[in-house]
């Protein structure tokens, strides 16, 4: 990736400074750091090639060089937003279901709460995190890994879901900077209204396994079953279960059940 077409490629969006690596080991990492040392809003971490990436529950997630996008955007969420701030993985997610959509032709899926699939494949995931002084919140950073060219997909052996890359499932030539400019573009216009009715149901219509039977599996304890009926106003995902009551879970890994 060239740098100076980079910063040429995000001229016109407001993203107040970029910080591009040829390799670094997480892009979240170098974001948390800048966001505790008052990082302005929008301020984008980018890598090249990125070793040693997370994923939901310490998972790890490698970019494949020349195939992949990796990046951080720092956000500073208002008084408002911190009794909701699961919705920023939502935000991520949403800006790249929009920018497959548009580029691309095809519908992409949220498996809740931010993995983006096509097919019913994983080709992106989000993962947000915050840095604290104190009480206080120095900010919160929204990373993006996306499978964007068929060199992005790892081996079937190192992965907990099929995955598959955005090109497979399009007809049009993918430029991974045209692809990311069209993602950001997407998150900066939704950030302001990530608390609105409109944008859960942008993230609602396309939220997978809706009226499906699915397992949820939490960090700590048993998994439960249940049919997935959506997700409140703070991003908890609703399950109905066998007796009919409606319970929302906060956090935990979701799968379609297997029948028995």
């Amino acid at each position: 990736m060239d740098e100076q077409a980079l910063h040429n490629a995000l001229i016109d969006l407001a993203i107040p400074q970029i910080h591009y690596f040829e390799e670094t080991d997480s892009t979240n990492e170098r974001a948390l750091a800048l966001a505790a040392q008052g990082a302005h809003e929008f301020t984008l971490v980018i890598a090249e090639r990125q070793t040693a990436g997370r994923g939901r529950f310490g998972r790890r997630w490698e970019t494949a060089a020349g195939a992949s996008l990796a990046f951080t955007l720092i956000l500073h969420p208002s008084y408002e937003e911190l009794e909701r701030l699961g919705l920023f993985s939502f935000l991520g997610a949403v800006a790249i279901c929009l920018a497959i959509e548009a580029l691309c032709e095809t519908k992409p899926q949220v498996k809740w709460p931010n993995d983006v699939l096509l097919g019913g494949q994983k080709t992106a995931g989000v993962l947000a995190e915050t840095t604290w002084h104190g009480n206080k919140l120095d900010g919160l950073v929204v990373g993006m890994g996306i499978n964007l060219l068929p060199g992005s997909v790892p081996p079937a052996s190192e992965v907990m879901f099929p995955a598959t890359c955005i090109q497979t499932h399009c007809d049009y030539p993918m430029v991974r900077l045209e692809f990311l400019a069209s993602a950001l573009n997407h998150l900066v216009f939704w950030r302001s209204k990530i608390l609105s009715t409109e944008f859960l149901e942008a993230y609602h219509a396309r939220l997978a396994f809706i009226g499906q039977q699915v397992t949820l599996i939490p960090t700590e304890g048993k998994s439960v079953n249940g049919k997935l009926i959506g997700i409140d106003q703070s991003g908890k995902i609703i399950l109905m279960m066998e007796d009919g009551n409606e319970i929302a879970y906060p956090i935990g890994d979701l799968r379609l059940r297997v029948a028995s």
